[in-house]
């Protein structure tokens, strides 16, 4: 599981003094999910840099050089395409970060119900959770004090930590593929400041096969089938960023919005994409699109800053979290078409940098 240009260099600055304790929270926009880190005016790729990983990789087919294909006008269905899932009451569990300070001490990860009962805090020194299909692990960017930095694998209940077995101060923006087989990730070479190689890492005990993509950006998910990865990235040598998708066998990326949005999550189904943009008005959005670029909706709305989606495991539900007008964070649920909006869990400050690149994950 899973798994952004800038209106003016203001919005940035005010991230940069906002506290991590959730008391008060960033009134404007915040960093979209992009690759482009180092300037929110004029953002462009930048240089791939190999991921470090704690064993010799066996396989990393690299592929640098890609050329981007747009997306084209999509064909018109034949056929009554199928009806989505009636909503219900979302059911499983949700993993969430909740940052109370600057020290890794007061990164801490939480697991609630899915209807927000029963939150508990798993772990501390943790980032980016990331739930395995079953539910029974979770993989997150860990913080261990007297140990590296990089990508752990607990239970689901925080016990029997293991790692780091992809080692490195930028590993983030973790996902888990349904068959439980893999795992993607980005390697950045800059503390916070989260974006880069894209690869995936084997999950057979040994973690020593890599497989980077070739591709540079944040925020990368699994298609249901495993067969492609949507993620936050930009055209080489160029402004134009958004979401892109690209086959995990190998082959150029195409573009399917041109919105600076990231941090996207694909439905159960595969039909379609939820991921959070700007509005054009000066705060981020959740919103829906069709993996071939086609039908793009806004789900929220109003002066809150609202990001983070992720679907329930039945495709019937999307949470996401809100900083509610700029006075406090807070998870939400909404059904799949944006209808019945409503609050789950008080109290969940993400990291005042970092919350445009963190996520949610949802487990049975």
């Amino acid at each position: 599981m899973s798994k952004c240009v800038f209106a003016s260099v203001t919005l940035f600055v005010v991230l940069l003094v906002a506290t991590a304790c959730g008391s008060a929270t960033p009134a404007s926009t915040p960093p979209t999910p992009s690759v482009v880190l180092p300037t929110l005016v004029s953002p462009v790729a930048p240089t791939i840099v190999p991921p470090p990983v704690v064993a010799t990789p066996t396989e990393i087919p690299t592929k640098v050089a890609y050329v981007v294909t747009p997306t084209r006008e999509p064909t018109r269905a034949t056929s009554t395409p199928t009806a989505p899932p009636k909503p219900s009451a979302p059911t499983g569990r949700i993993a969430y970060s909740v940052v109370t300070g600057d020290e890794p001490k007061f990164f801490t990860l939480w697991v609630a119900n899915a209807n927000g009962s029963n939150a508990r805090q798993i772990l501390t020194h943790a980032l980016w959770p990331t739930f395995s299909p079953d539910g029974k692990q979770i993989a997150f960017f860990g913080r261990p004090e007297g140990k590296p930095e990089g990508l752990y694998i607990a239970n689901a209940d925080g016990g029997g930590m293991t790692g780091p077995h992809i080692v490195g101060p930028g590993v983030c923006c973790m996902d888990w593929s349904s068959d439980g087989q893999w795992i993607v990730y980005t390697n950045s070479p800059r503390p916070k400041r989260p974006g880069g190689p894209i690869a995936m890492v084997k999950m057979d005990g040994t973690f020593k096969t890599i497989v980077n993509l070739g591709v540079d950006g944040n925020g990368p998910a699994f298609s249901p089938d495993g067969k492609q990865i949507v993620f936050s990235g930009c055209l080489p040598n160029t402004n134009t960023c958004g979401l892109m998708i690209v086959p995990t066998s190998g082959g150029a990326p195409r573009m399917v919005t041109t919105d600076n949005g990231g941090n996207a999550d694909w439905s159960p189904r595969g039909d379609k994409i939820v991921y959070q943009a700007s509005d054009g008005a000066g705060h981020i959005q959740v919103f829906v699109v069709n993996p071939d670029g086609s039908g793009k909706r806004q789900l929220t709305r109003g002066t809150s800053n609202d990001g983070q989606p992720v679907w329930s495991r039945d495709g019937s539900a999307i949470f996401w979290r809100s900083d509610q007008n700029g006075t406090a964070w807070a998870i939400y649920v909404m059904n799949a078409d944006g209808s019945n909006p409503r609050k789950l869990i008080d109290g969940t400050p993400p990291h005042p940098d970092l919350w445009g690149w963190e996520s949610l994950s949802v487990a049975p």
